[in-house]
């Protein structure tokens, strides 16, 4: 299984699967050809987003179908989109997190504290997000 470009075929797919997993579906048309997804015969096993704000990007909705957990779906995913983010000459990647800041540690990011966001960035991809002021904010240096 590849990743390859969501398409407007995936925009619901990729919206009933984030709320299958908690997560905001806000801004998901309008990012839709930033989507990796990957599929198999029976429906949508995992899709990641990146919006790139010049030199820093935010990872988004990173999640893995419950029937495609544990087989390395989502470390695949992030690994393409922070590959995809390098080559647009992106140096640094953001997400904000409130249950998975150790699965995304084991992935290179670390914790960083909101003053040290560009207030442009928090203003608009990352204050989209759904996720409360107690949501754990990520880094990673490409």
């Amino acid at each position: 299984m590849r990743p390859h470009y969501a398409s407007e075929k995936d925009s619901q797919d990729v919206q009933d699967l984030l709320q299958a997993c908690g997560l905001p579906a806000d801004g998901v048309a309008e990012q839709l050809g930033n989507f990796l997804v990957v599929r198999d015969n029976a429906g949508l096993l995992g899709c990641a987003g990146v919006e790139n704000y010049g030199q820093v990007a935010v990872l988004r909705s990173v999640a893995v179908a419950e029937r495609a957990r544990s087989a390395g779906l989502g470390e695949l995913l992030v690994a393409a989109m922070l590959a995809e983010a390098r080559t647009r000459g992106v140096q640094s990647v953001v997400l904000q997190t409130t249950t998975a800041a150790g699965y995304f540690a084991r992935l290179g990011f670390e914790r960083v504290e909101r003053a040290c966001m560009p207030p442009e960035l928090l203003r608009t991809a990352l204050s989209r997000e759904a996720c409360p002021a107690s949501a754990t904010l990520m880094q990673a240096a490409l």
